[in-house]
């Protein structure tokens, strides 16, 4: 994480500074990533960006919360659901909200591709899988009060469940991108729900 003095940068420095970071980062993933290239595409003293982070970690991790604030602004605006099937159909528009910011911004899939790979060692990775965790049990507290998941298995387990079928989804789309023409992986976009709303819709007891 930054120093709490790069909070009190001016937006514009924070701005150029975090974008000099995730294009390196975006272009050569964490291991191959330079802090001097960084510091020279940022316009300043190797003194000066010590000064606002301890090293290449402290900087990738500002990166990535950065990139999760842009995604997590998808869902902004949204209405609240008020019963089962809007609860469906506003998930089903955040999720594609989602998706077309991932097909759409290369970094944003290059810096996920990053994260990835770091795995479950990588104390950035911990701490924003955390944070998807904790998005994704606020939802289907939500769905569960309308009725619209399943509350037949513990909450904790659910949450976990969705948390990691998400990331093999982001994985798998992030490595298909590679190889699939986006039609095809637009038609395949909407599966997600599917699978999603067949583990989570309650079931006959």
């Amino acid at each position: 994480m930054p120093l709490p003095r790069f909070d009190k940068l001016p937006p514009e420095k924070r701005r150029t500074i975090l974008d000099a970071a995730a294009s390196e980062f975006a272009q050569h993933g964490y291991d191959g990533a330079s802090f001097n290239r960084i510091i020279a595409a940022a316009g300043i003293s190797k003194g000066a960006m010590y000064y606002y982070f301890e090293d290449k970690g402290d900087a990738y991790g500002a990166v990535l919360d950065e990139m999760m604030d842009r995604v997590e602004s998808a869902m902004q605006g949204m209405p609240a659901p008020t019963d089962r099937e809007s609860f469906w159909a506003i998930l089903a528009e955040g999720l594609g909200r989602l998706e077309m910011q991932f097909f759409e911004d290369p970094q944003i899939a290059a810096l996920m591709r990053s994260l990835y790979s770091r795995g479950p060692g990588d104390l950035t990775y911990l701490r924003l899988i955390e944070r998807s965790r904790g998005w994704i049990r606020q939802l289907l507290v939500v769905g569960q009060s309308l009725g619209a998941t399943r509350d037949d298995v513990p909450l904790d387990l659910l949450t976990e469940i969705v948390t990691a079928m998400m990331a093999a989804l982001d994985q798998w789309f992030d490595r298909a991108m590679d190889t699939m023409p986006m039609e095809e992986l637009l038609v395949l976009s909407p599966k997600s729900l599917e699978l999603m709303r067949d583990l989570l819709e309650p079931k006959p007891r």
